[in-house]
């Protein structure tokens, strides 16, 4: 080797030194940074109370969570009501999330903790669901990508699996070159509108007749009750099975949604079954049940009519000192129908898509609603005939045998 090549070697060497060092500094920089925000929140300052809009976004759809006059709404559907628990437990968790975990980001180890935003340009793999949070104004308070889940092994006999959701990667766009984990797995954070939708739509209470009409306006059956304790009774030929006109009644009392319609186009709301329920409280139902829907769901809409009473009527025996508890009860009911009617009446404005389990028992026509005789009724029944037929002869013999 010859002066100028030992030279050129030389060079190069002290080169590769310098980029070496300079890895190292950056690694070690990087771990320095990172083990600083362990322990600390994920979103230091971030209150709850300040979030006025949350926008969740992943390749397949987005979902817009938005905090009106009348409480959080899903964007996405029209403004129908969402479910306020599921939003509030979201936030607090975000709130309360402290990074337990924190490590330098790169391009190759971002992809691979499925860090990268959606429309990034990113394969879906590599994709983490996008979350911001913006205040009432319409200002950003966080930006988020949330990750790939963390796990830890399943210790409990029986379970299907052998690890379960411990934790997640997640990318705060505000320090883009650093990966967090937090010991919350956010599960239920997807942009899917309908999963935030409230999913409770009528609470019929206190049902005094119902009455279901067919799409030709037809009465199909009619049942009533003269108080709450009384069984159901009909008017129709044929005994009532008092069992399936309750399962009319449950269903009405517990009606929950999959889905709200976008539209009431090709709904088959031109020409429905039309339930009317009144309650012993003096409001009125409507609920028109409309065409199928794909996945067993019908198209369903429904109004309500109602006054909630302004004063109470004392009993004639209430004592004085009754007064005050009666008073109180009294208010807190009146306040709970008044948010009730409110409530039900602003639903009116949308169409919503029911499971076929859950307005079943409405659409069942006269017939099924017919108590079917046991066969050893029916058994018993013949035999008491064939005994009065015995006793007729018996009573026709001894007359001929008189007249004789």
């Amino acid at each position: 080797m010859n002066g100028k090549q030992f030279l050129l070697a030389l060079v190069a060497l002290a080169v590769l030194v310098a980029g070496g060092w300079a890895v190292f500094n950056w690694k070690r920089a990087s771990y320095e940074v990172a083990d600083s925000r362990v322990g600390q929140k994920l979103l230091p300052g971030f209150k709850v109370d300040e979030v006025g809009e949350i926008v969740i976004v992943e390749p397949a759809g987005t979902a817009t969570l938005v905090r009106a006059d009348r409480g959080w709404t899903v964007k996405e559907r029209g403004g129908y009501p969402a479910d306020v628990e599921a939003i509030r437990d979201l936030l607090l968790k975000l709130e309360a999330a402290k990074v337990v975990q924190a490590e330098g980001l790169t391009d190759a180890f971002r992809s691979r903790l499925q860090l990268a935003a959606p429309g990034s340009g990113a394969k879906p793999e590599e994709t983490g669901t996008f979350l911001e949070l913006k205040a009432r104004d319409g200002k950003s308070l966080a930006r988020l990508v949330l990750g790939r889940k963390t796990t830890k092994q399943a210790n409990m006999p029986g379970l299907p699996v052998d690890s379960v959701p411990s934790g997640r990667y997640v990318l705060v766009t505000a320090d883009p070159q650093r990966a967090n984990v937090v010991a919350e797995p956010l599960t239920a954070v997807a942009a899917k509108p309908q999963q935030w939708l409230a999913r409770d739509y009528l609470r019929i209470e206190r049902i005094r007749s119902i009455d279901v009409l067919g799409p030709d306006g037809k009465e199909r059956w009619s049942v009533n009750r003269p108080d709450e304790a009384a069984g159901w009774r009909w008017s129709a030929p044929g005994k009532l099975d008092g069992g399936k006109a309750q399962d009319a009644a449950s269903a009405l009392y517990s009606m929950r949604i999959d889905d709200a319609a976008a539209s009431d186009a090709d709904a088959g709301l031109d020409q429905p079954v039309t339930v009317r329920a009144q309650t012993f409280d003096g409001w009125s139902y409507e609920l028109r049940i409309g065409k199928p829907a794909p996945e067993d769901r019908y198209h369903v809409k429904a109004s309500v009519t109602g006054t909630v009473p302004d004063k109470r009527t004392p009993r004639p025996d209430e004592k004085a000192e009754d007064k005050e508890k009666e008073d109180k009860t009294f208010a807190e009911r009146q306040a709970a129908l008044k948010a009730k009617l409110e409530r039900e009446q602003a639903l009116g404005a949308y169409t919503v898509l029911v499971a076929k389990s859950g307005v079943e028992p409405l659409l069942r026509e006269r017939s099924a609603l017919v108590a079917v005789e046991k066969k050893d009724e029916q058994k018993d029944e013949k035999k008491d005939e064939k005994k009065d037929e015995k006793k007729d002869e018996k009573k026709g013999g001894r007359k001929a045998a008189a007249r004789k």
